[in-house]
């Protein structure tokens, strides 16, 4: 029995050996190069998709004492907000590093401004819709 070892695991190297020898490597460098682009890329679109959502994601907190009731974009990071912060309205400058109140509005000021609909970016909404029709199914 214990003779019969070393021959088997001659023989087992013979076969392996072989067997390398016949199937050559099929350019495993290129494999290596492809699972590292495919992952640089999965990367890429992971962290476009999360820099989409939160830029345009508005979450409304339910029964909040602050709401934003318009805001406009004036530049690249800085933009003009119309907020309701517990019964009154300010017109707000908001910048990356800070925030400055411009004026307050009067209530008649206040029902005299548009009705508009809470704008749903496009990405988000598709994302939103594509979301529910995979959980549906």
């Amino acid at each position: 029995m214990f003779f019969a070892f070393p021959v088997w695991a001659q023989d087992a190297a013979k076969t392996s050996y072989t067997s390398s020898q016949t199937y050559q490597s099929a350019g495993g460098g290129s494999f290596i190069w492809l699972t590292l682009v495919t992952l640089v890329l999965a990367a890429v679109l992971v962290s476009l998709i999360a820099w989409f959502v939160k830029r345009n994601l508005q979450i409304d907190v339910p029964n909040s004492t602050i709401k934003v009731l318009s805001s406009q974009t004036i530049g690249p990071r800085e933009r003009i907000v119309i907020a309701q912060i517990v019964g009154r309205v300010f017109v707000l400058s908001h910048t990356p590093t800070q925030i400055s109140v411009i004026t307050e509005l009067d209530a008649a000021e206040v029902a005299t401004l548009p009705k508009t609909n809470k704008h749903v970016p496009d990405f988000a909404k598709k994302l939103s819709d594509l979301l529910r029709k995979g959980i549906k199914s």
